[in-house]
């Protein structure tokens, strides 16, 4: 049987139809939370405006590790102090989200506006890495870089840990 043939048979169509049908349901049914969320709006957050947020972008791990050996930009941890003291990357400066969300952090004050600045958090789904950037965009801080590996990506690489905090010695 020749394509042309194939393409003719009726029956064929019909294969291809239900097997068409059935990819639709199965990855409908197989990613049914993911949708759930999405219709919800969970993933708005995750989006940003290149016109509202022009100095922000996503950046990769050799990025990120080419950014932290040559020292030629700030690398913060967005995460909360407790997670920091159980490691970060070597070097970087804790801000939480929710010290820049209270004003507190006094960033500005610390590192000039134009410095680069490398911003991480759990990674994942975790995205308080890029609301941390918004935050500081709004601040004035225009050279802002998103580590979307975040700490999993990192420890996963068997990159470099400093930890402020002793572990315990039973564990």
């Amino acid at each position: 049987m020749n394509l042309k043939q194939i393409l003719r048979d009726g029956e064929t169509w019909k294969g291809i139809f239900i097997i068409l049908l059935l990819s639709i349901f199965l990855g409908t049914v197989g990613n049914l939370s993911l949708i759930k969320r999405f219709l919800r709006g969970e993933f708005g957050q995750a989006f940003i405006s290149r016109e509202e947020y022009p100095g922000l972008v996503f950046i990769t791990l050799p990025e990120v590790e080419e950014l932290w050996h040559n020292r030629t930009a700030v690398v913060v941890d967005s995460r909360s102090v407790s997670e920091f003291k159980r490691g970060h990357i070597p070097g970087a400066i804790s801000i939480p989200l929710e010290e820049v969300r209270n004003e507190a952090s006094g960033l500005a004050d610390r590192i000039p506006l134009a410095c680069p600045l490398v911003i991480y958090c759990e990674g994942g789904d975790c995205l308080t890495s890029l609301n941390l950037a918004r935050l500081l965009h709004r601040q004035g801080f225009r050279d802002l870089r998103i580590f979307s590996g975040g700490w999993e990506e990192w420890l996963a690489a068997g990159l470099p840990v400093e930890k402020e905090e002793k572990e315990d010695e039973g564990s």
